[in-house]
């Protein structure tokens, strides 16, 4: 049972001119390009969408990568590709058959999108065949030379197209997998050897979906239009084949953000399908599903912030959205619904993006992002560069935002001692060699840990984890690009600039009382410690279920480096009380614990339920306080709030929190009566009998009473 404690009127003594305000953790309001406005306790805005994996570019690296950041089985959909290279052989049935070559090719793409789950693709044209020679198994050859074979055998000859995209499609069916949309051209406003020019591509394109729109065969499939390059040529080429086409298609490689936004509004109003199978950026995604993208496919992909934006768009409900058209940037705040988790996102143009700065503004609390905080309005720049692939580093961004009563200890900038939970030992690195963790070293700095936020190019949203060695750059990574459970972790020496591969980026995710886990940008897998019989051992390992409380293994915690490596939390703080300071807020007040090492406080509020029977839901106010009072400047006159804090000692170790304090700031002229029952004594929160004109919080039986 809670022990309540209403204090009315303090001595003033108990307070110092030292005590900490919530002014310490205010700052300067930044101008901003766009606001991104979003309320927590909001039903949101639902926007699913078939996000899938792209096996034209046939790299079974990079489709394994999609997958450790999505997910098998959360994706909906694929893009294989045909090869307009060889003439496919007439059955005289109504089938086709592909060359040997054509097959193996096709078959391996196949393979690769059954790696993400699905059972159904987007059947597209491999483009490249029809100039770049391949070996007998269609593999391209690392040559200066071109094969101009599928030029000859395919361009201005629409019945061959067509004959090529059955015998792709039966051969695809032929591998367990269903295609739901062919598109005959690949980006064919470059033309890419498809035709002489432009409108002569258009022609042939038209003549092909004819064709295909008169073979019953395709009756249940869709004919996709042209996936132009450049955005602002989607639609004309869309309005050209439109009494041909169930789809639109384009790419965002060139374009204004206009003409693509305005792509997928009018294919929607059109009731026809709307898709981008070639997605580059998370920006790119944010804006299509915005205006009603259905089908998201990822070319290259990369990491942090595009997985868990499919996650998200899937699993929850968006809360905001901005967007900066003459930049070519965007944002977005999305809640997972099954994890309970917020997110913002921010997003680019892969090429043609400007700098501009996003506000994210919370409307109903204040909040954390990435341990930012507490604040209601966060304010991040997007890097962009100088013109259309000038400067352009592809930046996406992801941030976890948090609030409540354990929220991230501080922003993770620094050097540290990172101790791992479940062995309590610290991370240990020595150049190109195995990272361990051991115990605390009295000397040398193996054991010390630079962390600092930082990007190279597309995902933005990672940490640098450099061991400090003499004259080095010895920096956490993944050995040999390993996407695999168990992959070893390495201090590899970097370049003299200190340049970061993918796989020596981290995303520093927090978890629970002090810890966080630490997510390779490679894989998605996490940094794990286990005790073996040589001792204790790091590697990744795949993450904990979302809905499974932390595992003490992916546990890490950033500590000063001249603390101890030790897990014992500090007592309690006590007697905490409380000054009423009117429209200037709320002075608090405690008793420190007895310990050895030099304490801060963590000081949480919240509001009074406004139900009975329900739970007060506690928010971090304050963080790192170095003194033993607390002035609370938010606390509004009139409301009455919960206190509780929590002692943290010098290596991060958490108290449990001290008893809760009620109280309340009363505006003079509020009065509410609450009526006096006959089945129950009342009382005010320190015990004693209340009368007929107590204010505050009053206990009448089991249940809370609130009177004015």
């Amino acid at each position: 049972m809670k022990k309540f404690v209403l204090l009315s009127v303090f001595s003033f003594s108990l307070f110092t001119s030292s005590a900490q305000t919530g002014a310490d953790y205010l700052k300067a309001a930044q101008r901003a390009d766009v606001e991104i406005v979003f309320d927590l306790s909001d039903t949101g805005k639902e926007y699913k969408v078939n996000w899938g994996m792209d096996a034209a570019w046939d790299w079974d690296f990079n489709v394994k990568r999609g997958v450790a950041h999505i997910g098998k089985g959360n994706f909906a959909t694929g893009r294989v590709s045909f090869q307009p290279n060889d003439l496919v052989t007439d059955n005289g049935d109504g089938t086709f058959s592909l060359t040997d070559r054509q097959k193996k090719k096709l078959q391996w793409r196949c393979n690769l999108i059954k790696l993400t789950g699905t059972t159904e693709v987007n059947l597209n044209c491999d483009h490249e065949a029809l100039f770049r020679p391949a070996d007998s198994n269609g593999n391209y050859l690392d040559t200066d030379e071109r094969d101009y074979t599928g030029r000859t055998n395919y361009r201005g000859k629409p019945q061959e197209w067509y004959k090529l995209i059955k015998a792709s499609v039966q051969y695809v069916q032929s591998q367990g997998l269903k295609v739901v949309s062919v598109s005959p051209f690949n980006e064919p406003d470059f033309v890419w050897e498809q035709a002489t020019d432009e409108d002569q591509a258009k022609r042939d394109f038209l003549a092909i979906a004819r064709l295909i729109k008169a073979d019953d065969f395709f009756k249940d499939i869709r004919v996709c239009g042209g996936n132009t390059l450049n955005n602002d040529k989607a639609w004309t080429w869309f309005y050209y084949l439109k009494n041909y086409l169930d789809e639109g298609n384009t790419h965002q490689l060139a374009g204004s953000f206009d003409n693509y936004a305005n792509f997928f509004t009018r294919l929607k109003r059109d009731g026809k399908v709307a898709t981008a199978d070639e997605l580059h950026n998370v920006g790119e995604a944010i804006v299509g599903v915005n205006y009603g993208m259905e089908n998201g496919i990822w070319w290259g992909f990369d990491s942090k912030a595009r997985g868990q934006f499919c996650l998200d768009s899937n699993e929850g409900v968006r809360l905001g959205y901005g967007e900066n058209r003459a930049a070519w940037t965007c944002g977005a705040v999305y809640r997972n619904n099954t994890t309970d988790e917020v997110h913002g996102y921010l997003g680019s143009s892969e090429r043609q993006a400007s700098t501009s700065t996003f506000a994210f503004v919370s409307k109903d609390r204040d909040v954390y992002f990435n341990g930012d905080g507490p604040t209601r309005r966060y304010v991040f720049e997007v890097p962009g560069g100088t013109g259309y692939q000038k400067g352009q580093i592809n930046a996406e961004r992801v941030f976890d935002i948090t609030w409540g009563e354990d929220v991230a200890p501080s922003v993770i900038n620094g050097t540290y001692l990172i101790l791992n939970q479940y062995s309590g030992k610290v991370l240990t690195g020595y150049e190109n060699a195995n990272v361990t963790t051991s115990s605390l070293q009295s000397s040398g700095t193996s054991q010390h840990w630079k962390v600092t936020p930082g990007y190279t190019t597309g995902d933005i949203s990672n940490w640098f984890i450099d061991n400090v060695t003499t004259g080095k750059n010895s920096h956490l990574n993944v050995l040999n690009l390993n996407l695999d459970e168990g992959a070893n972790v390495i201090c590899w020496s970097g370049d003299s600039d200190g340049k970061h591969l993918l796989e020596e980026q981290w995303y520093l995710k927090y978890a629970q009382d002090g810890y966080y886990y630490i997510i390779s940008r490679l894989s998605n897998k996490y940094l794990y410690c286990t005790n073996t019989a040589s001792g204790s051992e790091v590697c990744l390992k795949e993450g904990p279920s979302p809905k499974a409380r932390s595992k003490s293994a992916y546990l890490w915690r950033f500590q000063p480096i001249d603390s101890k490596a030790e897990t014992r939390a500090p007592a309690a703080p006590t007697t905490l009380t409380a000054q009423e300071l009117g429209a200037e807020g709320m002075e608090l007040a405690w008793t420190a614990p007895v310990d050895n090492d030099a304490l801060t406080y963590i000081v949480l509020r919240a509001d009074v339920p406004q139900q009975e029977g329900e739970e007060p839901e506690y928010n971090t106010i304050a963080r790192g306080v170095a003194t033993t009072s607390y002035t609370d400047k938010t606390a509004e006159e009139g409301k009455h709030y919960y206190y509780k804090v929590k002692a943290v000692d010098y290596a991060g170790n958490r108290s449990k929190a001290s008893e809760e304090l009620a109280t309340g700031i009363d505006a003079p002229a509020a009065v509410m009566q609450s009526g006096k029952e006959s089945n129950g004594e009342r009382y005010d929160l320190s015990g004693k009998p209340a009368s007929d004109t107590s204010t505050g919080i009053i206990i009448q039986g089991q249940k809370k009473i609130y009177v004015r």
